[in-house]
């Protein structure tokens, strides 16, 4: 049973997650990866990317979009299902997850890791193992929007502010 590392790549909206998959995609190392992107945008990996050589090729589903929810709630058992495919065709060295920019981490780590107590189907194949969390941050949108992060230090945050999620982001990332 092999396991197929997967890069968690977080950050907010506008904050660069996209450019960076673009430059793991163009690596010279020879290095196959799979990306799975859950946004509520335009998908807008680099067309040349995909063409060049074939390290993700949409015609054989190498790129993958889920849309029309969040992979940190509604589309939980979708995200399992899509790992669970890529690591089955067992030809990718290693899995990218462009979250969307309003995804809290936590769940989606919590989901990957879960899926060796899902059953013997999602383990047959492999195990998507969690590597790596990367947080991605716009270091001049925190100093004019978040007042150079202080705003995240706010007393009483709710639930719902974009501080709390930008913290959480940034937080439960180790890169």
């Amino acid at each position: 049973m092999k396991d197929v590392p997967v890069l968690l790549l977080t950050g907010y909206l506008g904050s660069g997650k996209t450019t960076l998959v673009n430059r793991i995609l163009a690596n010279e190392k020879g290095i196959k990866f799979a990306v799975i992107v859950n946004d509520i945008g335009e998908v807008n990996i680099d067309a040349n990317l995909i063409q060049k050589g074939g390290v993700v090729n949409q015609k054989d589903d190498s790129l993958v979009a889920l849309q029309n929810g969040c992979i940190c709630c509604t589309l939980k058992m979708d995200l399992v299902e899509q790992l669970n495919d890529i690591v089955a065709e067992q030809r990718f060295d290693y899995i990218v997850i462009e979250a969307s920019g309003i995804c809290e981490p936590a769940p989606i780590a919590q989901t990957i890791c879960s899926i060796p107590t899902l059953g013997p189907k999602y383990v047959k194949n492999g195990v998507p193992r969690l590597d790596s969390i990367v947080t991605v941050v716009d270091a001049l949108r925190m100093k004019d929007e978040f007042g150079g992060g202080d705003n995240l230090q706010k007393q009483n945050l709710d639930e719902d502010d974009l501080e709390n999620l930008v913290i959480q982001q940034i937080e439960f990332c180790n890169t």
